[in-house]
């Protein structure tokens, strides 16, 4: 057993011989926990780049070695492996909390329980995972001046955190059908699934069961109270309408059962579906989702497209398409072998992401996963003849999207990139792309209606001119919609928070609505947040560039080649502006000219003191 040990599961800490190591650096922690998830030796300048990405190369190079010097002296232990070109772990000489528990997960992917039912070897096994799970990954560990390291802990997070919930499902499952007498042990799984999502409704409908199958329907009720409050304090919505069912039932004394019908603690062979969460809100989007499936063969197959990709500003709700295509019966019933999804993201682990199809689909051999290549060629071979939608968002690079097309005759291909220049690229012709346009008023202001009714009902003329000046964006109408509703709930006016949010001042600082992970400890990012990845990724010169367009008026933005020659005091303003069209920060429109969202300009408009 190594001496050395790191806990990752919360904030990240060593120990060394039982004790804790003190004066380890952030960044030191931030690099470790970095080549923990590392499936081979990492280049140095990959890390100096994640890690310092705000300092040039040189500079970036001295601070890794400062990081190793540090990683390496606090112990004596040899447990790094460092060359003149990459490093690594030694996996054998230090105990990892978050390798503990993939190994076990690893050990369970073995076994198909095709009856349904969970075998000792691998209750074990997953019952040793989650109780490793102790917090999410990381904690609230965070590194302030490396957005590129705080992106890929939050994709690591997401990704750990579902693993665990998965885990955590199949086990209360499990528990309460098939161990008698263990009704309290599947309470406590239960618990504490919802510790670390409290928003999943199906966690919520767990407990409510198990606590009636317990005797405790008065606690059953009270479950159902919790989740209508967190909904409607996070969400601003209802429970779905099987979560309503449920609590009616309980309410009126019926019997219900302690496992919800149809659900199993590990899937049939024959299901090989990944899903997103299904939104909770989605409104004026009937023509977008009609267009998608027709081009996906529903209702009549000969429009199907082999490939389609989908294109918009970032917070069109590209993502919020996906999860309403993702549990559509038609075409669940289109394509009766299944539905694959990821998301990528800027940095993704695509080894991870397609780890997760390959789980789906029974091909994932015991032990080391295989190279990226290999699975790919594995998930080819067993789609090749089957009939699988493949759901690919939030594409960054068009070669990340390469791994993932894995379809046969048989399946259909959807993806999503905010980037122009990469829906291009991933597109097989112009056809394929689709773009999603921002809301009309009536839909923009009918959004807004049902996330703060009251607001609106009082302030109808107010509130149809702030979803005017917000042009439409689903992003920026649900930030607004959330503020106006929390600010109604206290009893307060709105109408200076109506001001704020038409000038932008309240929008920026405003954490972002997030569908894909919601857990106690996870922090959603801010709008500003999110917009900054679309511009993070440009060189100095452009970036300064884009914040002078927030010198231009926000209702709308729209400029000719002229303008912006004069704004940027150049001579040819073209090559600029085909890169922010590239990355989806400018659109052509009609007459030479081009415009950008209101958002984006007021993003623009925050980065001109550092920019200028």
């Amino acid at each position: 057993m190594p001496e050395l040990k790191l806990q990752l599961f919360g904030f990240p800490q060593f120990a060394y011989q039982g004790q804790p190591v003190e004066g380890v650096r952030r960044k030191a922690l931030a690099l470790t926990a970095y080549l923990a998830l590392a499936e081979r030796p990492r280049p140095r300048e990959l890390l100096a780049g994640l890690l310092w990405s705000d300092q040039d190369e040189e500079h970036a190079r001295a601070a890794l070695r400062a990081v190793l010097h540090n990683l390496t002296t606090f112990a004596p232990v040899a447990w790094l492996e460092v060359d003149r070109h990459t490093v690594s772990l030694k996996a054998d000489a230090v105990d990892i909390d978050v390798r503990q528990f993939l190994a076990a997960l690893d050990r369970t992917r073995a076994h198909l329980h095709t009856d349904g039912k969970l075998c000792p070897s691998c209750c074990a096994a997953l019952g040793e995972a989650v109780k490793l799970f102790g917090a999410p990954f990381l904690g609230r560990f965070n590194l302030p001046d490396s957005s590129e390291f705080d992106l890929w802990q939050s994709t690591q997070r997401e990704w750990l955190s579902r693993e665990c919930i998965t885990s955590l499902r199949r086990l209360a499952q499990h528990t309460a059908e098939h161990v008698p007498g263990a009704i309290l042990e599947a309470i406590a799984y239960g618990r504490k699934w919802l510790t670390i999502d409290p928003l999943d409704e199906q966690a919520h409908r767990l407990m409510m069961r198990l606590l009636a199958a317990n005797g405790q329907r008065h606690e059953a009720l009270k479950q159902y109270a919790e989740c209508l409050r967190l909904l409607d304090r996070e969400l601003a919505t209802l429970p779905d309408a099987e979560t309503i069912a449920l609590y009616e039932a309980l309410r009126d004394g019926e019997a219900v059962a302690a496992v919800e019908p149809g659900t199993r603690s590990f899937e049939p062979a024959q299901a090989i579906s990944v899903l997103p969460p299904l939104p909770p809100l989605v409104i004026g989007r009937e023509t977008a989702i009609t267009e998608l499936k027709a081009r996906l063969g529903v209702p009549t197959p000969e429009t199907r497209r082999s490939t389609t990709v989908i294109e918009g500003w970032p917070g069109v709700g590209k993502s919020t398409l996906f999860g309403v295509l993702a549990h559509d019966p038609e075409l669940k019933a289109a394509f009766p072998d299944g539905i694959l999804w990821t998301a990528l993201g800027e940095t993704p682990n695509l080894l991870r992401k397609l780890a997760t199809w390959a789980e789906a689909l029974r091909i994932i051999p015991p032990g080391r996963l295989p190279s990226l290549e290999a699975l790919t060629g594995q998930i080819t071979a067993a789609l090749q003849d089957r009939r699988v939608l493949l759901l690919v968002d939030d594409i960054w690079q068009s070669d990340h999207a390469a791994p993932f097309r894995v379809g046969g005759q048989g399946c259909a291909l959807l993806m999503s990139s905010r980037v122009s220049s990469v829906a291009r690229a991933l597109a097989p012709a112009s056809a394929d792309v689709c773009r999603i346009p921002v809301l009309n008023d009536q839909y923009a202001l009918g959004l807004l209606s049902h996330l703060a009714p009251q607001a609106v009902a009082e302030h109808p003329e107010e509130c149809l001119q702030l979803v005017h000046d917000l042009e439409g964006l689903p992003l920026a109408i649900q930030v607004a919609g959330r503020l106006l509703h929390e600010e109604m709930s206290l009893g307060w006016g709105v109408v200076e928070l109506l001001a704020e949010l038409r000038a932008g001042s309240s929008l920026l600082t405003a954490q972002a609505p997030d569908d894909t992970l919601a857990t106690a400890s996870y922090t959603a990012p801010t709008v500003l947040a999110l917009l900054k990845r679309s511009t993070d990724v440009l060189d100095d010169e452009t970036l300064t560039r884009f914040a002078l367009l927030g010198l231009f008026s926000a209702k709308p933005a729209t400029f000719d080649l002229a303008a912006l020659a004069a704004t940027w005091g150049v001579s040819d303003p073209k090559p600029t502006v085909r890169t922010l069209v590239s990355r989806g920060l400018l659109e052509p429109i009609s007459g030479g000219r081009f415009q950008m969202h209101a958002l984006l300009v007021l993003h623009a408009r925050a980065l001109l003191p550092r920019s200028t």
